[in-house]
C-alpha cells in the first residue's frame, strides 16, 4: 500500500510527533533526552529546520517547527537514523527505535500556530506529570521565558512578538483552557496516569508505614485519604480508581465527591 502524501503547508509550520516503536519509552533515561535534543538542533544550525517549540516526553515527542517539506523530511530520517544507532549501541538494541515515519499536521495560521505551541508545553501538565508548563524539564517553556539566551532562536522570537514580548502574556495563554484536539498519543495517556497513580499509592503507604498496599483497606480514614489523592493528582476517573483499588464505583465516587 502506497503511503498517503504528507499535507504541505502555506505557512512552512508544522506540528510534528516522533514516538517510540513498540510504544516504547525510549526517552525514559535523560541522557538519551540530551542526545536527542543535540541532534535535532545541529539540523537546525544547518538551517534545515527551525525549531519554534518542543517537548520531549519519555515514549514520544512533540516538535513545532517551520520548513521546507522536502526538508522536514530528510532532516527527520537523519534524526531517525543517527538517534537509533546512539540508542541502539547504549541499549544493546538493534532495528528501528521510533515507530514508522514521523506524523505531521500542517499550521496555517498564527492564531494555530499559538495554540499547538501551548499544546506541545501542556503536554506533560495533560497527562498529570505536573501542575503547570514551567515545571516540566524537558521543553522549550521555559527557553521563552529566559531573557537575552542564545537558546531563543528567530521563531522563539516571532513568538514573542505576538505577544507584545510580554512573558506575562505567554504564561497566561498557556494557563487559558483549550478543548481543541490536536496530533497526540492517547494510548499512552492512561500509561502516565497508571504511573502516577503507583506513586500515589508508595507515597500513601510510607506516609503511614504500611509495608503493602492491601494493608489499607483495613484503615478507611487511609483508604479515603488515598483516593482523594488519587482523585485529586493522578487524572483517573473514579472507575478507573476503584479497578485499581479493586473497590466499589460507587464508594470511590462517594469519596471523591466529598472533596
Amino acid at each position: 500500500m502506497s503511503r498517503t502524501r504528507r499535507q504541505g503547508s502555506s505557512t512552512g509550520y508544522y506540528h510534528v510527533i516522533m514516538r517510540g516503536n513498540n510504544k516504547s519509552w525510549i526517552f525514559k533515561k535523560d541522557l538519551y533526552k540530551r542526545a536527542f535534543l543535540e541532534m535535532l538542533k545541529s539540523y537546525e544550525t544547518e538551517g534545515m529546520i527551525e525549531l519554534a517549540s518542543w517537548c520531549l516526553m519519555d515514549n514520544h515527542v512533540h516538535l513545532v517547527l517551520k520548513a521546507e517539506l522536502d526538508q522536514l523530511s530528510i532532516a527527520m530520517k537523519k534524526l531517525n537514523v543517527k538517534f537509533a544507532m546512539t540508542y541502539n549501541s547504549k541499549e544493546h538494541n538493534s532495528g528501528h527505535v521510533f515507530q514508522d515515519r514521523f506524523k505531521s499536521q500542517a499550521i496555517e495560521s498564527d492564531d494555530y500556530l499559538l495554540q499547538v505551541i501551548r499544546y506541545v508545553h501542556n503536554n506533560p501538565v495533560k497527562v498529570g506529570m505536573v501542575e503547570k508548563a514551567g515545571d516540566y524539564k524537558w521543553s522549550s517553556f521555559k527557553t521563552y521565558l529566559e531573557e537575552d539566551s542564545d537558546s531563543v532562536n528567530a521563531q522563539m522570537q516571532f513568538v514573542m512578538n505576538l505577544f507584545s514580548n510580554s512573558r506575562e502574556q505567554f504564561v497566561l495563554f498557556h494557563e487559558e483552557k483549550d478543548d481543541n484536539e490536536y496530533l497526540e498519543i492517547k494510548e499512552d495517556r492512561q500509561k502516565y496516569r497508571e504511573e502516577k497513580a503507583q506513586e500515589i499509592i508508595n507515597e500513601c503507604c510510607k506516609r503511614h508505614g504500611i509495608v503493602e498496599a492491601h494493608q489499607m483497606k483495613g484503615d478507611k480514614t487511609v483508604m479515603n485519604e488515598l483516593i482523594t489523592e488519587l482523585v485529586d493528582r493522578s487524572g483517573m476517573s473514579y472507575r478507573a480508581i476503584a479497578r485499581l483499588l479493586e473497590m466499589n464505583y460507587n464508594a470511590v465516587r462517594d469519596v471523591g465527591m466529598k472533596d
